[in-house]
């Protein structure tokens, strides 16, 4: 394909536009090499730059230098108490359920919690520009104040409107917190982006791991309201140390209009926003609807399996963004859909409600694969734009996500009901046919991205 050929193709499809594409082999220790899929940037580092152009630290390349870890530090310690604590959501709804809320309906409290999902995702749009215009620095300090505020409002209240109005103010802090948190590793990271975005991201099943430990003891010896404030100091010294940790790599943040819409003229981008609105239906689907699935088909511990699917989690996050950096996040990312609808369909759709142990085995592998998308997504994300488009691209994507976020739980939860007349298994073949159709766009993208061609030993 000549050069021109390829610059139409790649403008009408939006595949790495502004990006040099170059393919390179892979080492094998069979001797063959097969082609990589590999992007290139061009930035200008310690120059003068135009109002649309981004000048950048000279020291502490990307991918290493104590100051890029510590950012690492900085954006693991925000999504322990933001993502950790959405983690944990099905026992709290289950607390709630069992004391302050027993009168209400399990689908009407799953709306407290898919209204602070919604918000913390929604608000990524205008947060993501924000942070590409002027940094973390303006956004996390307040965020930090509001998100802690917000806990401190839900340690004192026992009424639905109260925790309602509480975890959305929360949600807001949250949007602007893990926007920060994941839009900032594009600034430090390239080669390495994929270990350090699952690093980042391990935090949050870091954080259901510890929320659900602190909640399993704390109400059993505190009222709520004293195992809020333990959850609160928790909170603040994880925001403390991301504020004091998470810096820019940008001097000169990117000028241009306040809202860009023109990442939705990119099919490629289109395609893969759809394929993370499945994947994170799916993700915050299970956060909430295990525990009160396994109270309906009586198998299993709330807790323990909450804790089993943190523990998945965190090997989730950390293991297939490694795995990204040397076999393409598009490629770790399609693999890890795959282990999640075998799962649900060979284990969980027909054992599920027969056999506890069944129930623990799908809690981890669900929680090793639906974990693996919150860092894969962002990595994919991050090869699709410039790093200084990076807040932009993430926000713009899960504003769209956002709602499926909102509508995902209440509407499982309204499937499976009291769990008769074979609800629990709809509410499985529910889950299995959306994580299809996310898997199915997914791969799409990849497609594009090979200039519609399905090569399957490339590096994407």
């Amino acid at each position: 394909m000549d050069a021109t050929g390829s610059s139409k193709e790649s403008e009408a499809f939006g595949t790495f536009s502004d990006i040099d594409v170059e393919l390179q082999p892979i080492r094998s220790g069979t001797g063959e090499e097969p082609a990589e899929l590999v992007h290139r940037e061009t930035t200008t580092r310690g120059h003068s730059s135009s109002d649309d152009e981004t000048r950048v630290l000279s020291r502490d390349p990307v991918d290493r230098g104590p100051a890029a870890w510590f950012v690492v530090l900085g954006s693991t310690a925000t999504m322990v108490p933001t993502f950790g604590l959405m983690t944990t959501v099905g026992i709290f709804q289950v607390y709630w359920k069992e004391n302050q809320l027993s009168a209400w309906s399990n689908t009407d409290v799953s709306w407290i919690i898919s209204v602070y999902g919604f918000l913390a995702v929604l608000l990524c749009g205008p947060f993501g520009v924000l942070f590409d215009k002027y940094g973390p620095f303006w956004l996390m300090m307040p965020a930090a104040a509001v998100y802690c505020a917000s806990f401190l409002g839900i340690a004192f209240s026992s009424r639905y409107w109260q925790f309602m109005s509480c975890f959305s103010v929360a949600g807001v802090g949250a949007a602007a917190l893990t926007t920060c948190a994941l839009a900032v590793i594009n600034h430090w990271f390239d080669e390495k982006k994929g270990l350090a975005m699952g690093i980042c991201t391990m935090g949050g099943g870091l954080g259901g791991v510890i929320f659900s430990v602190v909640l399993r003891f704390t109400t059993t010896r505190l009222d709520w309201t004293g195992a809020s404030l333990v959850h609160l100091g928790i909170i603040l010294a994880f925001l403390t140390v991301a504020c004091v940790t998470i810096k820019p790599r940008v001097l000169k943040p990117a000028r241009g209009r306040l809202w860009d819409f023109s990442c939705f003229r990119r099919w490629d981008f289109v395609l893969f926003t759809l394929s993370v609105c499945g994947f994170e239906l799916i993700l915050f689907v299970a956060w909430g609807l295990l525990p009160t699935y396994a109270r309906v088909v009586q198998l299993g511990d709330v807790f323990y399996l909450s804790l089993v699917f943190s523990v998945g989690s965190s090997l989730g996050r950390i293991l297939p963004g490694y795995l990204s950096d040397r076999l393409g996040p598009f490629n770790v990312t399609i693999i890890m859909a795959l282990l999640t609808e075998t799962t649900m369909l060979v284990l969980w759709l027909p054992f599920g409600e027969t056999s506890a142990a069944v129930l623990y085995t799908v809690s981890f592998l669900l929680g090793f694969g639906t974990g693996s998308f919150v860092s894969t997504a962002a990595t994919c994300l991050g090869r699709l734009c410039k790093p200084q488009e990076s807040g932009t691209y993430i926000g713009c994507c899960y504003a769209v996500v956002s709602l499926a976020t909102l509508v995902g739980n209440p509407a499982s939860q309204g499937i499976l009901g009291d769990g008769t007349d074979g609800r629990t298994r709809w509410t499985v073949a529910f889950l299995c046919v959306v994580l299809a159709m996310a898997l199915l766009s997914c791969g799409f993208v990849r497609w594009l991205c090979l200039d519609r061609r399905w090569r399957w030993m490339v590096k994407v």
